[in-house]
């Protein structure tokens, strides 16, 4: 169960879940969530099965098309290293330029959308009076041609770039 808390310097909540209308604009199905919130299935986000706290994402196995919002936290480093292992799905996290973890993401990511501004993500129960912008600049990570696919269709709402091609 470890690696399932979402920190925040402002808020006491880890209840801050990904808007619909980033998967209707995706409009992809995925296999997995291995971070899914526990406390209600989020019926948006269009993906065949879930793992949550109770079931520690982070030890159980992957197969197929991940979606990942990983807790934003000390643990954020092994859910990315997981899905660039794994290599194949989109994860959504905080664009950390400087961190390990993000140079280790964006070196074997297909594609990369650096999202303009700030997401507005869903509180969860205990903050639905609260503002919900991100606290930081998001990312999205694609990898697999289906997922960069999925991710072109956002390309407007940010600077999308391919890591690995090569610039000649």
């Amino acid at each position: 169960m470890l690696g399932f808390v979402h920190e925040s310097t402002k808020a006491k909540s880890v209840e801050w879940y990904t808007p619909p209308w980033v998967f209707e604009r995706l409009g992809i199905t995925f296999d997995l969530d291995p971070s899914s919130p526990h406390d209600y299935v989020l019926d948006w986000i269009p993906v065949k099965n879930r793992y949550t706290v109770f079931d520690d994402g982070l030890s159980k196995p992957w197969e197929g098309r991940i979606w990942l919002n990983p807790p934003y936290s000390r643990w954020t480093p092994q859910w990315m290293r997981r899905m660039c292992a794994h290599g194949n799905g989109i994860a959504l996290v905080f664009s950390r330029t400087d961190a390990a973890w993000f140079q280790e993401s964006i070196s074997t990511a297909d594609a990369v959308l650096f999202v303009a501004g700030r997401i507005d993500f869903v509180p969860g129960h205990e903050n639905k009076h609260k503002k919900s912008r991100s606290g930081a600049a998001n990312v999205f990570f694609a990898w697999g041609k289906e997922s960069v696919t999925a991710l072109q269709r956002l390309s407007d709402r940010g600077f999308l770039m391919y890591p690995k091609q090569s610039v000649a």
